[in-house]
């Protein structure tokens, strides 16, 4: 073969491969993997899941679990001792039992409804049912129990809360309290039931404020302002007590402890704090845990 014939059979090999070459489609490089998801930021204490319940509008989120132990309060909620268990129903509705008081005769339930759910204000309600008997109180001193020994109480608070978190560091609560009570049997003494506002007929306002000093703490301010309270009894008259001896106030701190673990610790101040402990400021404290 001549030399000439071979270089065209070369030019023509090198042409038929280049054209090959061109009509391959050229494989898709592999995308580089995302990095990683940075970890979602563990809320602060205005998100659902960890907004305090007490004296707010808000309730637990559907299918979580809150147990609490506390001790040296004045409400009737958590008057001397707490031992709580509350659960989300779901659709803003919550149930919630104190063990504590049901241990000393004092049984209770209560339910809680949050119906208002926006960005700058939130409304909510409460109702609870308690009743006690005197000789069930089996933690009483002797003269206290001889005292209530013969003491029925019924006792129906019902709330209407709101709330308005302002700001991501400021928040506003005002309650309008009225609570049906009973007292039955003799006497017109003053005894638990009426030093911790148990049994009592009684219309409040509570306004409060809390500071969220960091994501995991906030400072927590309220009052309790009685504008009518009348201990009823139902074999004497029924006794009003002026607003001086049953109007509080109460400071305290909230943190986040550990991941669903809270502790708060408050001073309450008052003439009824003097009548359930003998000082007029006394310290109570509150663990609760969330699951």
């Amino acid at each position: 073969m001549s030399a000439r014939r071979l270089a065209s059979l070369g030019c023509a090999l090198s042409t038929l491969w280049a054209a090959q070459a061109q009509a391959e489609p050229v494989a898709p490089a592999t995308p580089a993997a995302p990095p990683a998801a940075t970890p979602a930021p563990a809320g602060d204490l205005q998100s659902p899941e960890q907004a305090s319940t007490r004296n707010s509008a808000y309730t637990l989120p559907r299918g979580m679990w809150a147990f609490n132990v506390g001790g040296l309060g004045i409400g009737s909620g958590d008057a001397v001792a707490t031992l709580g268990a509350a659960y989300g129903i779901g659709a803003g509705l919550q149930a919630e039992v104190n063990v504590a008081h049901m241990s000393v005769g004092l049984f209770n339930i209560a339910t809680a409804w949050q119906f208002v759910d926006t960005r700058y204000f939130d409304l909510g309600a409460k109702v609870g049912f308690w009743y006690g008997h005197g000789a069930w109180y089996w933690i009483a001193e002797e003269y206290a129990k001889d005292l209530v020994a013969k003491l029925d109480v019924i006792s129906i608070p019902v709330e209407l809360v709101a709330s308005a978190p302002l700001t991501r560091w400021f928040q506003l609560d005002l309650t309008v309290v009225y609570a049906y009570g009973e007292i039955f049997g003799v006497g017109s003494e003053s005894n638990i039931f009426t030093d911790a506002q148990i049994g009592v007929r009684q219309f409040a306002l509570r306004p409060g404020a809390r500071l969220f000093v960091t994501n995991r703490t906030a400072l927590e301010l309220s009052t309790k302002l009685p504008v009518s309270t009348v201990i009823p009894f139902d074999k004497v008259d029924d006794v009003s007590v002026p607003f001086k001896h049953t109007w509080s106030f109460e400071a305290g701190l909230r943190s986040r402890l550990a991941p669903g673990l809270f502790g708060s610790l408050r001073l309450h101040y008052g003439s009824n704090v003097d009548a359930m402990y003998g000082a007029r400021l006394y310290p109570a404290f509150e663990l609760e845990y969330r699951l």
